[in-house]
């Protein structure tokens, strides 16, 4: 199934004068992966499950008419591919209107591709309750930022940052995922990119010239050397020379400097 571009118009933006239920759209080949997911959503009293597909074709359809407010949605599957129905989400419905997309894996060597197709959080099966708890925070912060927007028309917007950045391996260029990097660090001169998937990959730009091109708040600079994605740190703790560490969620450390600790600490909602 392909969506036709039809009419934005077709699709009123959500109301955005009260919040409501998470409305949740399941997706996955396997009855008892969708049964596993539907039971841990029992305990988030804000999460209504509304329907359930085995196949990208019935995805993209009851994304249209049940209007979910996420998709909770299976990488490999018969037929279309779940990375084929984010594409088809992101290329025909307005962003007033798109589900978030949350990819559920056994697989982590899918994790670059499906942020590079706009999902909001990956899961590998089987899916723990604090990963989900952490997906459904993310839902919720979308869903809150659409909910405040309503006088946001006068503030001009700013610009769109990159889906992706270029990397080098050797002579040829391979994109890097922004949503799938976990930290940016400098080695004897060069910045390599540390995505979820484990991998590290060289880019072309400067530190300082990565930076402004990527989206704040959720990248921030903990030291001459280091840039982290904020969503992707589980700790900030003191280290041995009276710096700090920043634990990312892979278990890699990355050390912040004692001027840029108040501001990650701040990005992640902690007290100074």
């Amino acid at each position: 199934m392909q969506l036709a571009p039809a009419s934005y118009s077709t699709f009123p933006s959500r109301p955005s004068h009260e919040m409501r239920p998470i409305r949740a759209l399941l997706v996955d080949d396997e009855p008892r992966a969708r049964d596993r997911l539907r039971r841990l959503l029992t305990s988030h009293a804000d999460v209504q499950v509304v329907g359930e597909a085995s196949t990208g074709e019935e995805a993209l359809e009851q994304a249209l008419s049940l209007r979910p407010d996420v998709v909770f949605l299976d990488v490999q599957m018969c037929g279309m591919s779940g990375t084929d129905v984010a594409e088809q989400l992101v290329a025909y419905l307005p962003e007033s209107v798109r589900p978030a997309v949350v990819f559920t894996t056994a697989f982590s060597e899918h994790a670059v591709k499906a942020f590079a197709v706009d999902s909001l959080d990956y899961l590998l099966k089987p899916i723990e309750r604090d990963r989900l708890a952490e997906a459904l925070r993310r839902v919720r912060r979308v869903a809150w930022a659409q909910h405040s927007t309503a006088d946001a028309n006068a503030v001009p917007p700013r610009p769109a940052a990159p889906a992706v950045l270029t990397g080098h391996h050797g002579a040829s260029q391979q994109p890097v995922a922004v949503g799938a990097i976990t930290a940016i660090e400098m080695d004897d001169g060069v910045a390599w990119a540390n995505t979820v998937d484990g991998g590290r990959t060289r880019l072309g730009d400067n530190l300082a010239e990565i930076e402004a091109s990527l989206p704040s708040p959720a990248f921030v600079r903990v030291s001459r050397s280091a840039i982290v994605h904020v969503e992707r740190v589980e700790r900030l703790t003191p280290s041995s020379s009276g710096t700090w560490e920043a634990v990312l969620e892979c278990g890699r450390r990355v050390g912040v400097s004692r001027r840029r600790a108040k501001h990650l600490k701040d990005a992640m909602g902690l007290e100074s």
